[in-house]
């Protein structure tokens, strides 16, 4: 039966990463039922899938309240926007990807506005702060996290849900034709290959580029064959990480990858990466890593005392044990940074040590079709709450 007038429904992400997320998951929603109007806030990721996305929101994303403070006014600007539209299109369902910072205000206006949602990839309240889960649980018509110990926790605030599999496990496919895709960007099959990862938002990249960038320079003088890449997260990106690399005066040994990214990251020897969902992207391929992380010390205060794990890096806490090496805060540095590195990539057997233990993730996060099967229950939340609606 065909919906007449189409179903309206709100997207809205704050971040890179839940930019991306969305627009997976509105392509495949879009796939599954064209008579659809999705519209919201968001980045290119969601306007190349099909939305309508009528505030880019993408750039805002940010972790801590010292860090957060530089996007204030714009942040606060964007929200009104989004609840000006709200108010004026009147969704029929909304769908919350990620983004705490960004919309847990949103959550709190559709809750007064009498808007359902769904919480896509909500807060893992399951590792810090497991108080904020009560308020997820009470308000979303719908929970579909990434962890399957997520859905445990949302379920036992109350919470309605279920737990489709990790999107990731769809998405990181690197393609098969490896060589000649490294041989199309510059690169040398036959020598090895470091990744260079300090992040997706401005914070981090102010933050964490400095570092890695500087430890990476030393790692090249001492290996001159190893080729260095650093994958750009999001065009808005693009610039500033040019600067970084131009300051370190890397600009010739530093290859800029925004194509085929999985397919170039599984050609690494070895990345050191910002704690994130990065992390979880190489897991999955299989490659050697080292965490690093730095915040505002504030914020790494506050943090600490919310965190229900010992670990930061997702393959660590998935695994349960220090299978990747982490240099959090104070234990960050230069000298930690390549000491860790050259540790893997002059160990073979380290390295393979470590590739043996990513291989029980998968398993771990399901099955293919997490992100369709996450379609289907949006689309069955659609339904249901239309015709309540037509029925009320």
């Amino acid at each position: 039966m065909r919906l007449d007038p189409p179903l309206k429904i709100l997207i809205a992400a704050g971040e890179v990463s839940s930019d991306r997320q969305a627009g997976y998951l509105a392509r495949e929603l879009l796939q599954q039922r064209t008579d659809i109007q999705l519209f919201g806030c968001g980045g290119g990721v969601m306007q190349a899938a099909g939305v309508d996305v009528r505030i880019n929101t993408a750039q805002y994303g940010c972790i801590g309240m010292q860090e957060s403070s530089r996007f204030s006014k714009q942040i606060s600007r964007a929200r009104e926007e989004l609840f000006a539209l709200v108010r004026a299109e009147k969704p029929d369902l909304a769908v919350l990807v990620d983004s705490e910072h960004f919309n847990c205000d949103v959550a709190a206006f559709l809750h007064q506005q009498r808007i359902p949602f769904i919480y896509y990839l909500p807060p893992q309240a399951w590792l810090w702060g497991r108080w904020r889960a009560r308020a997820i649980a009470k308000h979303s018509r719908l929970i579909i996290p990434a962890f399957r110990a997520e859905m445990e926790l949302y379920r036992s605030k109350g919470g309605k849900g279920q737990w489709c599999g990790h999107p990731l496990v769809d998405l990181v496919k690197p393609e098969p034709a490896a060589e000649e895709i490294l041989r199309s960007v510059g690169l040398d099959p036959s020598l090895p290959i470091m990744a260079i990862m300090p992040g997706s938002r401005a914070q981090e990249l102010e933050e964490l580029a400095p570092t890695f960038l500087e430890a990476a320079r030393q790692i090249k003088q001492r290996h001159p064959q190893l080729q260095l890449i650093l994958p750009v997260a999001a065009p808005h990106l693009a610039t500033q990480l040019q600067q970084a690399v131009h300051a370190a005066q890397l600009t010739t040994d530093i290859k800029l990858i925004e194509q085929q990214v999985y397919t170039c990251l599984s050609q690494c020897d070895v990345v050191m990466l910002a704690s994130g969902t990065a992390t979880l992207e190489v897991a999955l391929l299989g490659v050697p890593m080292v965490v690093a992380y730095r915040v505002k010390p504030l914020t790494y205060f506050i943090a600490r005392r919310m965190l229900s794990t010992r670990f930061i890096a997702m393959p660590n806490i998935l695994l349960g044990e220090a299978v990747v090496p982490e240099l959090i805060q104070k234990h960050l540095s230069v000298e930690r940074l390549v000491a860790e590195t050259l540790d893997i990539l002059e160990n073979p057997e380290r390295r393979r040590w470590i590739r043996n233990q990513l291989r029980r993730i998968p398993p771990l996060l399901g099955t293919q079709g997490a992100i369709a099967r996450a379609a289907s229950l949006v689309l069955d939340e659609a339904r249901l709450w239309y015709a309540v609606r037509q029925t009320a």
